[in-house]
């Protein structure tokens, strides 16, 4: 990513921004902190008629890593993991993990049907993100 690592680390730790920016997220409220972990309530839609509400942990490891997981009894897993390199003081690599496996064989097919194109747009939402908050790619 042609921005800093220690930005981008920042654009993503900022879960309560994602409905501002990610198509799917209708709303995320951070309920506590205790140091580097923090536990959402997360709201995200999907399709026209269906949402899904849940709890996440994410643990931060600044600046280099952050993972959201979710244990509801929805999700047989939820994962969500980010790592990033610095490559120059401009730019970063980002490597973006999502796994997602609902128990409900319905909510599991939508999720499956739905999982590549919701990653690959999350990517693209954060650089976009990225752009509009820091300004045009410098990297």
């Amino acid at each position: 990513m042609p921005f800093g690592r220690d930005q981008f680390f920042d654009l993503v730790a900022d879960v309560e921004r994602y409905p501002e920016f990610l198509p799917l997220w209708r709303s995320a409220h951070i309920d506590r902190r205790e140091g580097d972990v923090y536990y959402t309530d997360q709201r995200v839609g999907i399709g026209l008629w269906m949402s899904l509400q849940f709890h996440t942990r994410t643990r931060l490891d600044p600046p280099t890593g952050i993972e959201v997981t979710s244990e509801e009894d929805i999700f047989e897993n939820f994962r969500i993991s980010w790592h990033f390199e610095a490559v120059s003081e401009t730019s970063c690599r980002v490597d973006f993990e999502l796994s997602c496996d609902a128990r409900s064989p319905m909510i599991s097919r939508i999720i499956d049907l739905m999982l590549l194109e919701t990653a690959r747009s999350m990517v693209e939402a954060f650089e976009t993100r990225a752009r509009v908050i820091y300004g045009p790619a410098t990297g």
